[in-house]
């Protein structure tokens, strides 16, 4: 619903989406508005993931001990263990299962540490706004675990992530889709607590 503009009504003086995706790559072919998504609403942009954000690695540092931001530690599973070298992430990243069952599930890193082996660090646009990619990525998230690469240990297709489809709305539209998943969220919490 969120990503069909049907979460939230539209405001025709929000910048159009194809003017937030000229910032983030004036080179890129975009879809604009309407041409061939007729049920796109208007100030929508199509775009593919690969535009809107990437898969990186951190920094590589050697002789400085740091937690392990692996997939235990960040599930809470278990308590963190130290490296004295790695690829260096800062606190609040987003590193993305690229490893596993679970490919595509993303990850807050709750304080500065090495990349855990199964990751990739998730670098979004500072021109989108990180929560609704975030959402959009989840939502994506059973496509891509069917779609895993691999044998022995299971991938993520990164072809696949890259060129996912992404329905953009307006910058502003993006923060108001958001607030109303988390309201929404907020009360099915509200409703649980009560059974």
């Amino acid at each position: 619903i969120a990503i069909h503009g049907k979460l939230v009504p539209q405001d025709p003086s929000d910048e159009p989406a194809s003017e937030l995706l000229k910032r983030i790559n004036p080179k890129a072919e975009i879809t604009c508005d309407n041409a061939h998504y007729t049920q796109l609403p208007k100030g929508w942009s199509v775009a593919p993931m690969q535009i809107l954000c990437s898969l990186i690695d951190g920094n590589k540092q050697n002789g400085i001990e740091r937690i392990n931001l692996d997939v235990k530690y960040l599930r809470s599973e278990r308590d963190y263990k130290t490296l004295t070298s790695g690829k260096y992430i800062p606190a609040n990243s987003f590193l993305i299962l690229v490893d596993g069952e679970n490919s595509g599930e993303v990850f807050k890193t709750p304080i500065e540490g090495y990349q855990g082996s199964t990751f990739k660090q998730l670098s979004i646009n500072e021109n989108m706004n990180t929560e609704y990619l975030l959402q959009v990525i989840n939502f994506y998230r059973k496509l891509l675990r069917e779609n895993k690469i691999g044998s022995a240990i299971p991938h993520l297709n990164k072809k696949l992530f890259k060129e996912i489809k992404v329905s953009i709305p307006p910058y502003k539209e993006q923060q108001r889709i958001v607030d109303a998943i988390n309201k929404a969220f907020m009360f099915l919490d509200m409703i649980m607590e009560n059974l």
